[in-house]
C-alpha cells in the first residue's frame, strides 16, 4: 500500500512540477511590467494595473496601461519578431509622466520578444527593452 501511495505522490509531483514550467502565450496573457531602467521599481509596483500589455489575436489589437494613460494599437507577429502599430492613448495629465513617456518610447523600439515560463522580455536588436510577468487578470485591476 505504501508503494503505491509514493508512486501517487510521486506522479502528482511531477505532473505539478512539468505544468509549472509550461510557457505562457504572448496571446491571451496579462503582462506586467517587472523590471525597465527608465523606471524605477517603486513606480511599477505602485499599482498592480500600471504598466501592463494585453495582446488579442482575434484583431491583432493590443492594450494596456502605463502609469496613467490607457493605450491601444496594433500588432504584428512573425515567429519572434513583434512590432506595435498606429498605437493611441488616453491623454490625462499626471504625475511621473516621464515614467509614461519612457514606456511608450520602449514600445516604439520593441523589434523581438522571447517567452520563458511566465516572463516576457521585449527586446531591440539584441537590447533587452523591457521584462514582463504573467500575471492574473483580476489581479492585474485591482
Amino acid at each position: 500500500m505504501k508503494k503505491y501511495f509514493a508512486a501517487a505522490a510521486l506522479l502528482v509531483m511531477t505532473a505539478a512540477c512539468g505544468s509549472a514550467g509550461q510557457d505562457k502565450t504572448l496571446e491571451g496573457t496579462t503582462w506586467k511590467l517587472s523590471k525597465m531602467e527608465a523606471i524605477p521599481a517603486a513606480a511599477i509596483d505602485k499599482e498592480a494595473d500600471f504598466f501592463t500589455l494585453e495582446f488579442n489575436a482575434a484583431d491583432t489589437m493590443v492594450a494596456g496601461r502605463t502609469n496613467c494613460n490607457r493605450f491601444f494599437g496594433k500588432y504584428e507577429l512573425k515567429g519572434q519578431k513583434l512590432e506595435f502599430e498606429n498605437m493611441g492613448m488616453t491623454r490625462m495629465a499626471c504625475p511621473d509622466m516621464q515614467y509614461e513617456d519612457a514606456f511608450v518610447k520602449m514600445l516604439d523600439e520593441v523589434d523581438r520578444f522571447e517567452i520563458k515560463g511566465s516572463v516576457l522580455t521585449l527586446f531591440d536588436d539584441h537590447k533587452t527593452l523591457a521584462v514582463f510577468k504573467a500575471v492574473e487578470k483580476e489581479a492585474a485591476k485591482k
